[in-house]
């Protein structure tokens, strides 16, 4: 082999091993590093924790109480009268005092308005002069109330939309809009 043969071995051959040595460098700290993170995780537990196996069961076995409950509608909801109080006094009555006057609606014929009143189940259409039986007559009947006057005196009955309020809300109606 010639002398420029061997040169150009001996600088291959150098190069060669400088770059060994210099990826060693490079690879040992990694290395390090690879060792570190693979013991570390070596603890670590994949899947479910035990804490939520149990929350998860629970709410199951509660899903399951709950699915054994049988209802029973006694209205069909579907039912349009069951919902709304309908302007001829059927549909649905209020159950909470059935011996309470209720106006169901006013309206005015030509010159005078008349009423439906709703009493212990029963539907009174009455107009200024009318009675109402265990009730009283009607003294008035306008747009926002209905006046009987009973043994005790005069009762005014609002119609719908118009409830009475009390004198707190009033106060405090007057000093939002003043």
């Amino acid at each position: 082999m010639s002398d420029r043969s061997n040169t150009i071995w001996n600088l291959l051959v150098g190069f060669t091993i400088l770059s060994l040595l210099a990826i060693s460098f490079k690879l040992f700290p990694m290395n390090k590093k690879y060792s570190r993170l693979k013991a570390r995780s070596s603890n670590i537990q994949f899947g479910t924790d035990k804490e939520l196996e149990n929350i998860i069961t629970f709410l199951e076995d509660r899903l399951e109480n709950r699915s054994e409950f049988k209802f029973s509608i006694e209205n069909t909801p579907m039912m349009l009268t069951n919902v709304l109080t309908l302007a001829d006094g059927s549909g649905r009555r209020n159950k909470r005092n059935r011996n309470a006057v209720r106006v169901a609606f006013v309206y005015q014929r030509e010159e005078h308005f008349q009423a439906q009143i709703d009493y212990r189940g029963q539907i009174f259409t009455v107009a200024v002069g009318d009675t109402i039986p265990m009730v009283g007559e009607v003294d008035l009947i306008d747009s926002k109330q209905v006046v009987i006057k009973t043994d005790s005196g005069l009762k005014t009955y609002p119609t719908p939309g118009n409830e009475p309020i009390s004198k707190i809300e009033k106060i405090i109606r007057h000093e939002k809009l003043g």
